[in-house]
């Protein structure tokens, strides 16, 4: 039970990581080799890959902030349900910014090492990001 309210924290620890932009914080709660299994074009491997996904997402809604609406924990492993807000003011997936504010979700499973995130799986409505932008 520790485990999974560890697990479940770290998580949430994440996300409050990208709501900061703190690059730092993720050496802490990533294993250095974290695997993400939906990465954006062009990103690397492990931790280093994950700050670029940050940086990617924080291009592109500068003042994103997530919301963790809901964890399920089991074993090593966690799923959640998170919202994204935030205001296109980059790039997204080749759109220019438009300056519109955007709120979509996104699904993920993570598996934990060590009181770490080792590995991570997500789907976010991008098709509902990018529709709003376009309207």
């Amino acid at each position: 039970m520790m485990d999974a309210t560890k697990n479940i924290e770290i998580y949430r620890r994440v996300f409050d990581a990208v709501n900061r932009g703190d690059e730092a914080a993720l050496d802490e709660l990533l294993t250095e080799d974290v695997v993400d299994h939906n990465p954006i074009p062009e990103q690397g491997p492990g931790v280093e890959g994950f700050k670029k996904w940050m940086r990617y997402v924080r291009t592109a809604f500068p003042d994103v902030h997530v919301t963790v609406e809901d964890t399920l924990s089991q074993g090593d492993r966690v799923a959640g349900r998170v919202t994204w807000r935030g205001t296109h003011g980059g790039p997204l997936a080749g759109v220019a910014a438009s300056g519109k504010r955007v709120e979509f979700t996104a699904i993920h499973i993570v598996r934990f090492e060590n009181g770490k995130a080792a590995e991570w799986w997500g789907v976010a409505d991008l098709l509902g990001a990018l529709q709003q932008i376009r309207e």
